[in-house]
């Protein structure tokens, strides 16, 4: 009886015996960063651009279930270490994320969305693993900015070379925009709530001055999901709080004619600004970044008569007009990297962040 007791103690410390163990996502200790929703049976969804999941364990062995409305790309690291892109579709697909015996010991397995809704809504059902879920707690970083966009957010055309090449879902990665590099130089977790092709007032090609309110991202900004509009997000009960925001919106409302008036686009970029401050906090630290040159001299009038709010200036001389573009004319990785000196510099008076 003693050697039996002993033997479970030893089974229960090291989570060891008995083979493989399955948990559902929601009672697995993963920390999911971003807008998400969790099902009754533990799994948990969500299609905006960048949310990560971090899982820690103590073993040689870790696998996760998930479905996939269409077909994503996932950003992998382990143990801070990139690792190559998985890709993410159909129903209930197993993806072995570590599975090294030689390595048995406590690690940390990081997966993200790497591009935007568009491409499909995932679903996280469980994670397996030979040995313990550890807790998460301690990956939570002090800081969260949450950044409202579009194309330049989510991260199109990040990972192509040349200004001509069509997109392609494979060359889209946020884990390169400005956004993450930002985020990561200030050690912050951070959200992208950000859509290719979207405006603040006026979307991409409308033929309208003014889009549709609904279909643009002042109405995404609020939103569960991205591509879906059933579901509002509840910034009361939200897992997270960001302490401090920042806008990229403007070049898809002044990309082509129609464009919208400045004051259409100004009253628009206010709103946007208030009511993101009445769901996060009144005295939030707004950057505003503009891409577009037909936005700069009335974003600058708009934030000196707002507290709390500045702006960051990409709008020319930023980067090579040859290798620094990728897919359709869209700053790559490294275009992005030269956004991100600018937007870091900005960020860091507005807030007083180190």
């Amino acid at each position: 009886m003693k050697r039996f007791l002993i033997f479970a103690l030893m089974c229960l410390l090291l989570g060891s015996c008995g083979g493989p163990k399955t948990t559902s996502v929601a009672d697995s200790k993963a920390r999911v960063v971003g807008r998400t929703m969790t099902h009754d049976d533990g799994s948990v969804s969500f299609d905006w651009s960048g949310v990560y999941v971090d899982i820690r364990f103590r073993g040689s062995y870790l696998a996760i279930e998930l479905s996939d409305t269409k077909r994503n790309y996932l950003n992998v690291w382990i143990d801070g270490e990139e690792q190559p892109k998985l890709t993410s579709e159909g129903e209930h697909t197993t993806l072995v994320l570590f599975d090294n015996p030689e390595a048995k010991g406590e690690h940390v397995v990081r997966i993200q969305k790497a591009t935007e809704a568009e491409q499909g809504r995932i679903t996280l059902h469980t994670i397996t693993t030979d040995g313990r879920l550890l807790s998460t707690d301690e990956l939570k970083r002090a800081r969260h900015i949450e950044f409202y966009g579009d194309s330049l957010t989510c991260g199109y055309g990040t990972e192509s070379n040349s200004g001509s090449d069509p997109f392609l879902p494979e060359t889209e990665n946020c884990r390169y925009t400005y956004a993450a590099l930002t985020a990561e130089r200030f050690d912050a977790d951070y959200t992208l709530i950000s859509h290719s092709g979207r405006g603040l007032v006026r979307n991409y090609g409308d033929t309208l001055q003014v889009s549709d309110p609904s279909l643009t991202m002042s109405a995404r900004a609020f939103r569960l999901y991205d591509e879906d509009f059933t579901y509002d997000w509840d910034f009361e009960k939200s897992p997270y709080r960001p302490d401090a925001i920042v806008i990229t919106l403007g070049t898809n409302d002044f990309s082509t004619m129609p464009r919208p008036a400045e004051e259409q686009y100004v009253a628009g970029y206010r709103a946007l600004i208030e009511r993101l401050r009445e769901a996060w906090g009144a005295e939030l630290p707004v950057l505003c970044v503009v891409h577009s040159p037909y936005a700069v001299e009335c974003v600058k009038e708009m934030v000196a008569s707002i507290p709390n709010t500045a702006m960051a200036d990409i709008s020319k001389d930023v980067y090579n007009d040859t290798t620094d573009l990728g897919a359709s004319g869209h700053p790559n990785r490294y275009g992005q990297e030269k956004m991100a000196r600018i937007v870091i510099e900005q960020f860091a008076t507005l807030t007083g962040w180190e």
